[in-house]
């Protein structure tokens, strides 16, 4: 019976373990909401990404990542870029300003970059300002100066790509081997250093993807020599080559010959960049509609590029209706109408001519 009793007056055993978890979950809880609400109303992000950052950076007060916020108001940048600094690199709103993040910023104010630059940058990439000055950026910085020779080519071929993301990688190990091609293919020196300065974006690929497109320009007839030989590179590096292909198969499907197609390319690169849908409606205009060949088309692709809507179908409907009424010679050359300025072909056809047919200015605007 004094057994019995003894078990019931017995105190309750805690488990502090149990309790010791409790409270260490109920200060994370707290932690986080605290963290969650901070983000949305210092930082303008929205609850879900809020939410999504938490989960990679907890404070407990706002003393440290108010500094970080001041620090980037100081320095240029807006509500909104520093709202994507905060959502991208959460752990930025835990660094020492004036030790982790300032001699960045003096560093590429140093090499040629604005504040407003700055900020631009840094808000698209800002694991920038996670890499060390030391042994990552100033290397790459070096190296990408030793190849450019000035401060202001390295300035711009990093504007070229639209970010700071090219000084925080090796470039060396990523940009020399592509340098090598190049020289290989016969690419001289200068027209590599203008490649690099303009084009840094097409120096990210694989070495062996970048030697085949060398090699894929180098076969379709265009002069390592010359600067188009690497607008070439970067026009067709923009794009998969089947996608390439599919173009060109359009083309082919016109009866253009291969030499046409090649002509074509080495003339005005720049179609090739424009869409299948594109070129599929202007090859049927000028093709089937006008009766254009292969060849004459070939020699002045530029005028795929023109928009069928705006330009030429309205300015080839009003010399067609000048040509009904003999106000106009039939040696009119399309052509040179569809590459007048604007200005020039209102004087040359529509003011001229819009009293003897007024039904023109309703072609020209389409009512």
């Amino acid at each position: 019976m004094f057994c019995l009793l003894r078990r019931r007056l017995s105190p309750p055993v805690i488990n502090l373990t149990t309790c010791t978890n409790l409270t260490t979950q109920t200060s994370s809880n707290q932690s986080s909401s605290f963290t969650v609400s901070y983000l949305v109303n210092s930082c303008g992000l929205s609850p879900e990404s809020a939410l999504s950052a938490s989960k990679k950076v907890q404070f407990k007060s706002p003393s440290k990542p108010d500094l970080v916020l001041h620090f980037f108001r100081n320095h240029g940048f807006s509500n909104s870029q520093i709202a994507k600094l905060a959502s991208k690199r959460p752990l930025l709103l835990l660094a020492k300003p004036h030790k982790t993040l300032l001699p960045k910023l003096e560093f590429l104010n140093q090499v040629g970059f604005s504040e407003y630059q700055i900020a631009d940058f840094l808000s698209k990439d800002p694991t920038f300002l996670c890499r060390s000055l030391e042994r990552k950026v100033k290397p790459s910085y070096d190296y990408l100066k030793g190849l450019l020779g000035t401060n202001e080519r390295v300035a711009a071929a990093i504007k070229s790509s639209r970010a700071t993301w090219i000084l925080r990688l090796d470039l060396q190990r990523i940009i020399g081997r592509k340098v090598e091609i190049l020289r290989k293919h016969g690419v001289p020196e200068e027209n590599i250093v203008k490649f690099i300065t303009a084009n840094m974006r097409s120096l990210g690929q694989k070495s062996d993807k970048f030697e085949e497109l060398v090699r894929n320009v180098s076969e379709r007839g265009f002069d390592p020599s010359s600067m188009l030989f690497v607008h070439a590179i970067s026009v067709f590096s923009g794009m998969k080559m089947d996608t390439l292909e599919a173009k060109l198969e359009l083309f082919r499907s016109h009866g253009w010959s291969e030499d046409e197609i090649a002509e074509a390319i080495r003339k005005q690169l720049f179609f090739v960049s424009l869409s299948e849908e594109k070129l599929k409606r202007g090859l049927n205009f000028f093709m089937n509609k006008l009766k254009w060949n292969s060849s004459e088309l070939a020699k002045c692709t530029n005028m795929l590029g023109l928009s069928l809507e705006k330009r030429v179908i309205p300015r080839w409907m009003v010399v067609q209706c000048l040509l009904s009424k003999c106000l106009i010679e039939d040696v009119v050359s399309i052509r040179s109408v569809l590459v007048l300025t604007e200005a020039k072909f209102l004087e040359k056809f529509l003011d001229k001519y819009e009293s003897k047919a007024p039904e023109i200015l309703k072609l020209y605007r389409g009512t």
